[in-house]
């Protein structure tokens, strides 16, 4: 098995508390609202939203889904890190992804998010570049989806 890690940072100009809440917190609510030709669903499927839990996201028709399991949550930090552990984002070449995040404060109020994205290939499969950078695409593309939803609805908090 091979690990590959790429890290990241987005600067945002939503508070990072109310982000967090539109990405973690209730994302069952938001994400099919802030993204509808992606997600058409998101559900906890097991256990209360803290770690060891599963949420299931059933995307757009014909994406399939995606289930995430939650590593770790502090609210008080803004972290959050989940695991892909099934669904069509995996491939024959993917055992699991592992997204870790944490939202920052910035100096005019937004958010400088900080992530990191772990791919654990089977056996001694590679990553393409048209791979990674289409997951980088996809990942910039919620970002922004999310941001503009809560621009648009100033009175979501």
């Amino acid at each position: 098995m091979g690990v590959f890690t790429y890290e990241g940072e987005h600067v945002s100009t939503i508070a990072p508390a109310r982000l967090y809440k539109a990405i973690v917190l209730d994302s069952s609510n938001v994400f099919p609202k802030a993204l509808p030709n992606f997600i058409k669903s998101a559900e906890l499927i097991e256990g209360d939203g803290g770690p060891g839990s599963i949420k299931k996201l059933t995307l757009a028709e014909g994406l399939g889904y995606v289930n995430h399991k939650v590593d770790a949550l502090d609210v008080e930090n803004y972290v959050y890190n989940y695991s892909v552990v099934e669904g069509s984002a995996l491939s024959e070449s993917l055992e699991k992804i592992c997204y870790e995040y944490k939202l920052v404060p910035s100096p005019d109020g937004g958010t400088v998010v900080k992530s990191a994205t772990k791919y654990y290939t089977k056996g001694d499969a590679q990553l393409t570049e048209e791979f990674v950078k289409g997951n980088k695409e996809r990942s910039a593309g919620f970002a922004k989806g999310i941001e503009d939803f809560l621009l648009a609805n100033p009175d979501y908090n």
